[in-house]
């Protein structure tokens, strides 16, 4: 663990859950992410900034972006760097989320399996 408690192992698991959230077309909040990950408040701030550059840096929809607080429903500062740098809209990013994710009826979409995105995750954190 890095002194920001970054972990991989975890860090790919939490790659999965917000792409499961983007599948249900939902956001979720700090708090929900705090609990399912044993994580303090700062340390989802890092792992939501790591997943922006891991989604950046592949050209995917900005996971991040479904991350809210629940005191407002929308996401934190942190969030205003990315509209600043690529004038990207918060609902627009949660719209991208939500159709590149989307399921549709067909039973394979259904049950389409991320876990292989592990690879991809632990090769961008490796810096490739």
């Amino acid at each position: 663990m890095s002194e920001d408690g970054f972990e991989p192992e975890k860090f790919k698991v939490f790659v999965r859950y917000l792409i499961q959230v983007a599948k249900e077309k939902r956001c979720v909040p700090y708090n929900e992410l705090e609990n399912v990950f044993g994580l303090s408040h700062g340390q989802v701030g890092v792992f939501a900034g790591k997943l922006g550059d891991y989604c950046l840096s592949r050209d995917i929809a900005k996971l991040n972006g479904l991350i809210i607080n629940v005191t407002d429903c929308v996401p934190s500062h942190g969030y205003d760097w990315y509209h600043k740098k690529y004038g990207i809209h918060w609902g627009e990013v949660v719209t991208e989320c939500w159709r590149q994710f989307h399921v549709t009826s067909s039973r394979q979409k259904q049950v389409q399996d991320f876990s292989k995105r592990d690879k991809d995750v632990q090769s961008f954190l490796d810096g490739e």
